[in-house]
């Protein structure tokens, strides 16, 4: 789901989740179960808002604070359940949605990690990157208002770049 950005397989996790925690296996059930799964993993929800499991509805909201804690916690040894968040993400110019990015000689290729998000007017990449220090840092950079979805995407490749590059410790 992560990897090839399958908004379907999505949709079908949310609504497992709601079966699972006792919620209707529709989009409100899905958004439901999705909201009480990320608090009870103590993550910022304000300023969030959930009405499907793809996120293709235009009132879905996500921050970046959410979405960097996410990853975080995925890489806390106390949640080796959370793993699959970050064994999913499609690896910079080798898979997934990645695959055809990255592909100059920036050097990001294969050290930066991401999940792509895509609607009309909005671009986000949040993942991990490995700086040329060798320390694992989480990311998540969204621009809304977008009128060119290449050249958003480009911005978004070479901010995560940057990152590779930096030197953090």
């Amino acid at each position: 789901m992560l990897t090839n950005s399958d908004n379907d397989i999505a949709e079908a996790l949310a609504r497992q989740t709601a079966v699972a925690t006792g919620k209707r296996a529709d989009f409100g059930g899905g958004a439901a179960a999705i909201a009480a799964q990320l608090t009870k993993l103590h993550l910022p929800l304000k300023g969030t808002a959930f009405n499907d499991g793809s996120g293709l509805n235009r009132d879905d909201r996500l921050t970046a604070d959410l979405l960097t804690a996410l990853l975080v916690k995925a890489g806390d040894p106390v949640h080796p359940e959370l793993r699959p968040v970050l064994t999913g993400l499609p690896i910079a110019a080798f898979t997934g949605t990645l695959t055809t990015r990255y592909t100059d000689a920036t050097g990001a290729a294969g050290v930066v990690r991401a999940k792509t998000g895509t609607l009309t007017g909005v671009n986000t990449l949040a993942g991990t990157v490995v700086d040329k220090d060798g320390q694992l840092l989480a990311f998540a950079f969204m621009a809304s208002n977008t009128t060119n979805t290449l050249e958003a995407q480009a911005a978004l490749d070479h901010t995560a770049t940057a990152l590779a590059a930096c030197g953090c410790s």
